[in-house]
């Protein structure tokens, strides 16, 4: 069907295709350009003709949301993957009975035809990369990433790499022949949707959750440029056959055309459509024309572009070009960071007492630095040398381009300090750096150690330079700021191309942050850079967008609760300190601390300036749920309350015990110890398959499920390394072990670097360890499968029933079942302190106060006290059960009734016992909160002499509105409520 009309000059709408009835996936034109396939929710897949619009056929096979199509490059093959867990493979000549394959566990997300047509790749949610023989349809090879949802797979234009993007936001480069890896691209701050290939130049393309695009040199495996603009995150690319424009779809409702010249946006189409996470647009072959979806993503657009004119005109909106580094300023406490930082950035000297936390400000260069109209700017931070601030730490460290590592001239042994802090740095660096050694405070004296020293360590350490500072004189601070400058590998750090809009938006906000604020809402935030930019119009939702460009980096944080904007992230780092001191001074050394006490902001704060008790509050929440997503921590409920335990900050030593279980396994390795260590331990106990006995100092005894006994000891060794020890007590069955064995082995190789597993053998016969590692070594290496015992002399397998399980297909399916069953349980926690933020905060909007109940068994989990007119506490309260995630509702098929489940019977008794209402609060995953009267609905119930084991939830929005409109109800009800007014509240 033609459709005349033209949203801007230089594309015209020319066919809509309608015929699916639920939302259209990812889409792909056939090689000849005649035809294009749609995959589709509706369970189908589209086949049309483009000259005509019409639908040749329908793909009917499939047994659940088809994803992903791609044609052979031949057009005799179509290949379609699918939410049944299937591939399907169609001749395009009959349409009929499809070859089927069926190797993969889970959804596959994403297919893809090599150039040559001989291999066909295949990324699915089970975590594997598939490649697959076109003519047997045999496997290939498989490939495995650190255990993460493959969103989409693409072959070069050349067949020679294959790319694959991740839910853990990194994109990998293979040589698809033999599986190595070339390149790993780490730098967006959310999952990576999409990925394509220029098809005349060495460049990958990535797009983002993060709201952004990024462009890679696939040559060199570093990143180019950074393409801001869109509000939303950005689902979908593809460039066209002349490699000109780049098409990105977000979910801000738009498709934008990029110029691949200046990478500047040169027009936007809006397309109502933001539902499907597959959602991507498709250039034809080879014509100047663009497929994307519409209304609701269930027709597709053809559209013609007259790309000459595109790139004839002005960009869409003024874009800037700029690069940033970020510059890490550590050391031990006390060494004058801070006192460099001031002099750095604004050439004066301060009094300043140790840094709590991180925090960063930029160091703007001189516009002489500026090179083909790309502006540069430092992001500097300071750390804080505290040993209680190095758990948190490592969330800052990534992506930094130069560290200048500060030692005490005074100090007769400044090289343990500075020797932990090159370690830190280098596990969590997740790109090179270079590095400046800087003896600070030099006007207090003169260097203690030799510099032949000195120029040792420099040199075995890869430091570029050393250089003595006295931030209070100024002496050798110029130089510092030009060696800053001089060794920042700029052309290693991708520029950012960027809406004008969006860059003044920027620099407004930090100047807040260096202003001193700490806590804002996004509303009041929007209304100060208003009052700052009188003449500048922006939205809400680009204001939403680089607030979400500056959390990326960790310039400031987004909230997930109370639409706040932490300006000064630092702050959480400063109050964890406050809580690690506060665990260090338990009085039995147990590592624990009330999850009450620490919301109450009962904590260590040793000289630290505390925020005003209002944003304390939010910034104490925000602290705890760093804790729990991070898996720094566990939380248990005990009779008292709930602790939050933290497994690296146990000082009780383990005692030995007499007849300890055998060591079966030790792992040596190396990393950030106290995160390796605490994130192993809280994962493990999130398992259905091991519980949490007792904690020692690194070391944790854990439960199987029969009652027996298995454990772990950790023993830090120089230099950030560490060896790790697995137990286990007699009667344990193989399967356990290895299980055991194997989700540690996985966690290492995750987290650690350099992970080796040593196996230790005994002897079945006569139970004597086989204690000479270098001969069993030596056995392995040769590929002899035993060895003989030193004391009975009979023989002991190397490679036992234990070696063969460790490496079977179905133990590493079972771990991976119980790493999801300790993530599903870890985001459930951290869901419902989201629910429990907002609670607080919506109620604290609207002046009254909530409290937090730390032992819920019965049912209630807080409650929100009414203060009267006066502002005072009146004593009049409602009751709170929280709940969050959509598992806590389902749809009855009957009627479409929203339906809650009632668990527990002994709660809806308790519900009813009340003297206030009990209100039923919802958190679901698009961020909605509803409450609603449970008690009141379980009074009339019962009146009906019926037993209640479900509700019909008509939830009302969770507003300050309607929190105040309550209120009005219950101040107005006498003291003491009887069941007839409760019920009509």
């Amino acid at each position: 069907m033609n459709i005349d009309g033209s949203p801007v000059p230089g594309i015209t709408l020319k066919f809509v295709l309608r015929g699916h009835t639920d939302i259209i996936n990812r889409i792909a034109w056939s090689p000849d350009g005649q035809k294009l396939a749609s995959p589709s929710a509706d369970l189908n897949v589209h086949i049309w003709d483009v000259a005509s619009g019409e639908c040749l056929t329908v793909l009917k096979d499939h047994g659940n949301s088809v994803n992903s199509v791609a044609w052979a490059p031949d057009g005799q093959w179509l290949a379609s993957g699918s939410g049944d867990d299937t591939i399907q493979i169609w001749n395009t000549n009959t349409w009929r009975k499809p070859i089927v394959l069926n190797e993969h566990t889970q959804p596959i997300w994403s297919v893809a035809w090599s150039p040559d047509g001989q291999k066909l790749a295949s990324g699915s949610y089970d975590e594997t990369i598939k490649i697959w023989d076109t003519k047997t349809w045999k496997i290939l090879k498989e490939i495995e990433w650190n255990k993460k949802t493959v969103s989409s797979v693409a072959w070069s234009p050349d067949g020679q790499k294959l790319a694959a993007a991740f839910d853990d936001k990194s994109v990998c480069i293979w040589n698809p022949l033999n599986g190595t890896t070339e390149w790993v691209l780490e730098g967006h701050s959310n999952r990576v949707n999409d990925l394509v290939w220029a098809p005349n130049q060495p460049i990958l393309a990535s797009c983002s959750s993060d709201n952004t695009i990024r462009l890679w040199d696939i040559q060199s495996g570093q990143p180019t440029q950074v393409l801001e603009g869109h509000t939303g995150e950005i689902k979908g690319l593809s460039f066209s056959s002349n490699g000109y424009l780049l098409a990105s779809r977000s979910s801000d409702m738009t498709v934008r055309l990029w110029r691949t010249d200046t990478w500047e946006t040169v027009t936007v189409i809006n397309e109502k459509a933001d539902k499907s996470r597959l959602n991507s647009p498709s250039f034809h072959p080879f014509l100047s024309r663009l497929a994307t979806l519409g209304e609701n993503e269930k027709v597709i657009r053809i559209w013609d572009i007259e790309i000459d004119m595109l790139l004839g005109r002005k960009a869409a909106a003024d874009f800037v070009r700029y690069t940033n580094a970020k510059v890490l300023l550590v050391g031990d406490s006390g060494v004058g960071k801070t006192g460099l930082a001031y002099r750095l950035t604004e050439n004066c000297f301060k009094e300043s007492i140790s840094t709590d936390g991180a925090w960063a400000t930029q160091l703007i260069l001189p516009h002489t630095y500026d090179q083909a109209g790309i502006e540069r700017e430092i992001w500097l931070w300071d750390f804080a040398g505290q040993a209680d601030y190095r758990l948190i730490h490592q969330l800052y460290m990534d992506e930094t381009a130069l560290a200048v590592l500060v030692f005490n001239p005074q100090n007769e042994n400044p090289f343990e300090g500075l020797g932990q802090w090159d370690r830190d740095l280098r596990n969590a660096a997740r790109r090179s750096y270079k590095k400046l050694l800087v003896a600070g405070r030099c006007d207090r004296g003169g260097l203690m150690i030799s510099r032949g020293s000195i120029e040792r360590f420099r040199q075995e350490r890869g430091f570029d330079d050393f250089l003595e500072t006295s931030a209070r004189l100024g002496t050798g601070c110029d130089t510092l700021r030009e060696a800053i400058i001089k060794h920042i590998q700029w052309e290693d750090i991708p520029w950012t191309s960027s809406p004008r809009i969006f860059r003044l938006l920027k620099a407004e906000i930090i100047k807040l942050k260096d202003e001193g604020k700490v806590l804002m809402r996004m509303t009041e935030l929007k209304q100060q850079i208003g009052i700052r930019l009188p003449k500048e119009k922006f939205s809400m939702e680009e204001l939403r967008a680089v607030v979400g460009l500056l959390a990326g980096p960790g310039a400031v944080w987004q909230l997930e609760f109370g639409d706040f904007v932490l300006l000064q992230p630092e702050r959480i780092n400063s109050y964890a300190a406050a809580v690690i001191r506060s665990v260090r001074d338990h009085t039995e050394e147990i590592g624990c601390i009330f999850e009450e006490k620490v919301l109450a902001g009962e904590l260590n704060y040793q000289d630290m300036e505390r925020l005003e008790y209002e944003e304390e509050q939010i910034v104490l929440r925000a602290m705890h749920k760093t804790f729990v997503d991070h898996a720094l921590c566990l939380r248990e409920h005990a009779d008292k309350g709930t602790l939050l335990i933290f497994p690296s900050y146990f000082k009780r030593e383990r005692p030995e015990i007499e007849g300890h279980p055998f060591v079966l396994v030790t792992y040596k390795f190396n990393g950030a110890l106290d995160e390796i260590y605490a994130t192993l331990v809280v994962r493990l106990h999130h398992t259905n398959t091991f519980d949490k006995d007792r904690l020692w100092r690194f070391a944790a005894d854990f439960k199987t499920q029969a009652g027996k006994r298995i454990g772990l000891k950790m023993t830090k060794k120089a230099e950030g390394a560490a060896e790790l020890d697995l137990y286990f007590e007699s009667g344990i069955s193989d399967d356990v072990k290895v299980t055991f064995i194997r989700y540690v082995h996985e966690h290492l190789k995750l987290k650690a670097n350099d992970v080796v597993r040593l196996r230790h053998y005994i002897c079945p016969y006569c139970h004597t360890p086989v204690e000479d590692r270098k001969i069993i070594e030596k056995k392995l290496r040769e590929g002899k499968k035993d060895i003989v015992c030193q004391n009975c002399e009979r023989r002991v397998l190397l490679v036992d029933l234990i070696e063969e399980k460790f490496a079977s297909d179905k133990l590493q399916e079972r771990v991976r079942a119980l790493e999801e069953q300790s993530k599903v349980a870890i985001n459930n926690e951290s869901r419902e302190l989201i629910l429990v933020g907002n609670v607080y905060a919506i109620a604290g909007d609207a002046g009254q106060i909530f409290r937090q109940y730390t032992n819920s068994d019965h049912g209630i989990d807080g409650e929100i006290e009414f203060n009267d007119d006066m502002g005072k506490a009146s004593g009049k309260r409602l009751y709170l059960q929280l709940k969050s995630g959509d598992s806590y509702l389902y749809q009855r098929k009957g009627d479409g009734a929203e339906i809650f489940t009632i668990k527990k019977e002994r709660h809806a008794d308790y519900w009813q016992e009340q003297a206030y209402p009990v209100m039923l609060v919802i958190r679901t995953s698009d961020g909605t909160i509803r409450w609603m009267d449970i008690s009141a609905y379980l009074k009339r119930k019962s009146r009906e002499r019926k037993k209640v084991k479900q509700i019909i939830f008509t939830g009302k929005p969770f507003t300050v509105q309607n929190i105040l409109q309550l209120r009005k109800k219950i101040l107005a009800l006498p003291s003491a409520l009887d069941d007839e007014k409760g019920e009509n509240t």
